[in-house]
């Protein structure tokens, strides 16, 4: 299986395929990407501070 692209929409095509060996490949990509990352959201809302402190 090819790498899907990680974002919310990859996720949820895999969801709807229906595919389970499709899903379980998705999903464990998703849980070594979060493992490499970290939390994303958390930097998200610390670049957006970041911006907004810049702004003022």
């Amino acid at each position: 299986m090819g790498v899907t692209v990680l974002y919310a929409a990859g996720i949820r095509e895999a969801i709807a395929s229906n595919d389970l060996e499709k899903m379980k490949a998705v999903a464990e990509q998703a849980k070594q990407t979060v493992r490499e990352q970290g939390d994303l959201s958390a930097a998200l809302v610390e670049l957006l501070e970041a911006i907004e402190g810049l702004k003022k």
